[in-house]
């Protein structure tokens, strides 16, 4: 799962919010330094994540991308994912979804200062270019790509890519109609109160 999902699965709470955004810059044990809300929106990222490597639709959804970005194609299928939940926005929150980013975005803002470095110097263009809401278009998905290639170790394939998703966008869009729902039930079995 990308940013947008993580994010919407922490409920409202901000420390959360917080650390299930920034779980991917925390490694090891160091979450330990964060407050405890923190800690606990970094330890659901971590829980998020294995759920969706070890699902077998997110590994389904990974084949259409393997050929093209190999190891990396769990990243583009997290970028996908998040597609799909801005254009199924409704189907699972009654919060409008720039309400909800710019939340996000609020929430990023207050706790900046005790955040990881890297975290801290992608905040401001995070929410001054309003990343999260590019998810939602083809446009929008082009421009998260080829930012990520230009920033990121993740090989510059935009063009295939979007290819790609455009001829399997039916297949893809199923899969993750089936592995969303999924995913919500276990993060509230897994003791994390979601609002969502």
């Amino acid at each position: 799962m990308n940013s947008l999902a993580h994010t919407f699965l922490s409920g409202i709470d901000k420390q959360v919010i917080i650390g299930n955004f920034i779980g991917d810059f925390v490694k090891g044990q160091s979450y330990t330094q964060f407050p405890i809300g923190i800690q606990k929106g970094i330890l659901l990222h971590r829980s998020i994540d294995s759920f969706a490597d070890n699902s077998p639709i997110v590994k389904k959804s990974k084949e259409f991308f393997k050929p093209l970005y190999g190891r990396y194609a769990g990243i583009i299928v997290d970028i996908v994912y998040d597609h799909f939940l801005s254009t199924h926005w409704h189907l699972y929150s009654a919060m409008r979804r720039e309400y909800f980013i710019q939340y996000v975005y609020s929430c990023l803002r207050q706790y900046s200062c005790i955040l990881p470095k890297r975290a801290q110097q992608l905040i401001p263009s995070i929410a001054y270019n309003n990343w999260m809401r590019y998810y939602a278009s083809y446009y929008g998905l082009e421009k998260v790509l080829s930012r990520m290639a230009l920033r990121t170790s993740l090989p510059h394939h935009t063009a295939t890519c979007m290819q790609i998703l455009r001829s399997n966008y039916t297949e893809l869009e199923h899969n993750f109609n089936d592995f969303f729902p999924e995913l919500q039930k276990y993060v509230l079995s897994d003791g994390t109160i979601c609002s969502c």
